[in-house]
């Protein structure tokens, strides 16, 4: 809790953190508020005050620019918090924070992305923020991912928390059919991401988009079929560089084919391994395990075992492996994710 010293300056700054204030009035008030929001007696002072909250949310539209920088970075630290996210959603701003965000012209679109990104960690915090999202538009969600990939092309940081974002959308059931929409190209696009050498944030954010959407089994088949033809951009960051023989090298997707030998696996073990979650959820169906088998993937995951030092990735990569090489299930338990399964090949 803040002193009562704290409290009633606070209250007090809350009068000049108002649009009738001078610039400089207010960027000396926003200045003492936004230490608040990096010390746990402040957050909870501004958690009990919700005013500030609603005023600081205002003041990233002021005309000052270096006053609606700061006030971001209040909302940033503010929206890590979950308790003070919730409180922050209750002023409807995930909306008006979209349209800035899509708005070529924004200065602060970065900092606005890491916010939404905050703001969407926790499961129940998303789906209010999707919930608004949905109600506007569907297209909202459309227009994020196009602007993700269109300013992936740039310098900015922006696409790093837009991925995270993005990512975080599909935790929900309602977020993954977004991504799925047949009659769209979302998945399709954001594959290439999978091996973005220059952000890891952006890949991770990609990979967990991949992974999540794999839950949806029905999906299963157009996925792995030539209109998305997911497989090859999970196997590609998991290959390396090892000679395989030509027998086995030609039952490879054409991508994986006659790798050069200084090609380098992906170097982030966490992304590594949600790669591979996705392809444990693949191997999930019959049909999935058909089409991995006839790709020959078994021999991408013997190499990638064998180089492989983190013990998560590793045991993911053997339940992938296990069942590659095991027995079909009996006639009616094809479905691996409706059955009960061995502890050691799980899929959730």
């Amino acid at each position: 809790m803040a002193t009562s010293i704290e409290e009633k300056q606070a209250t007090e700054l809350l009068g000049f953190l108002k649009q009738s204030e001078r610039g400089d009035v207010r960027y000396f008030a926003l200045d003492y508020i936004l230490g608040l929001t990096v010390t746990e007696s402040g957050q909870q002072f501004l958690k009990n005050n919700e005013e500030f909250l609603s005023q600081l949310y205002k003041l990233t539209r002021d005309s000052n620019e270096k006053i609606s920088s700061d006030a971001y970075s209040a909302l940033i630290n503010l929206s890590a918090v979950p308790a003070l996210a919730e409180k922050l959603l209750k002023f409807k701003i995930i909306i008006p924070l979209v349209d800035y965000l899509l708005n070529e012209n924004s200065i602060h679109a970065d900092k606005c992305a890491v916010v939404l990104s905050n703001l969407t960690r926790t499961e129940s915090t998303c789906e209010i923020a999707l919930n608004e999202l949905l109600a506007a538009s569907p297209d909202y969600v459309y227009r994020v991912v196009e602007r993700f990939c269109e300013s992936s092309l740039v310098s900015d940081s922006s696409p790093d928390s837009l991925a995270l974002f993005i990512s975080n959308l599909t935790q929900m059931k309602k977020g993954r059919e977004l991504m799925l929409d047949r009659k769209r190209c979302v998945i399709q696009r954001l594959l290439p991401f999978t091996q973005h050498k220059s952000s890891l944030n952006r890949r991770g954010g990609v990979v967990t988009i991949l992974k999540n959407c794999c839950f949806e089994t029905d999906t299963h088949d157009w996925l792995l079929n030539d209109e998305v033809d997911i497989l090859p951009h999970l196997l590609l960051p998991l290959a390396g560089g090892e000679e395989l023989t030509e027998e086995e090298t030609d039952k490879l997707p054409p991508d994986l084919q006659y790798l050069d030998e200084s090609k380098e696996r992906e170097t982030d073990p966490d992304i590594r391994n949600m790669l591979l979650e996705s392809l444990l959820q693949l191997l999930a169906t019959k049909n999935g395990r058909t089409i991995m088998r006839d790709k020959n993937v078994y021999v991408i995951l013997r190499e990638l075992h064998n180089w492989e030092k983190d013990e998560i990735a590793q045991a993911t990569c053997l339940k992938c492996i296990h069942i590659l090489i095991g027995e079909e299930p009996e006639p009616g338990m094809e479905n691996l994710r409706e059955v009960v399964i061995p502890d050691n090949i799980k899929f959730d």
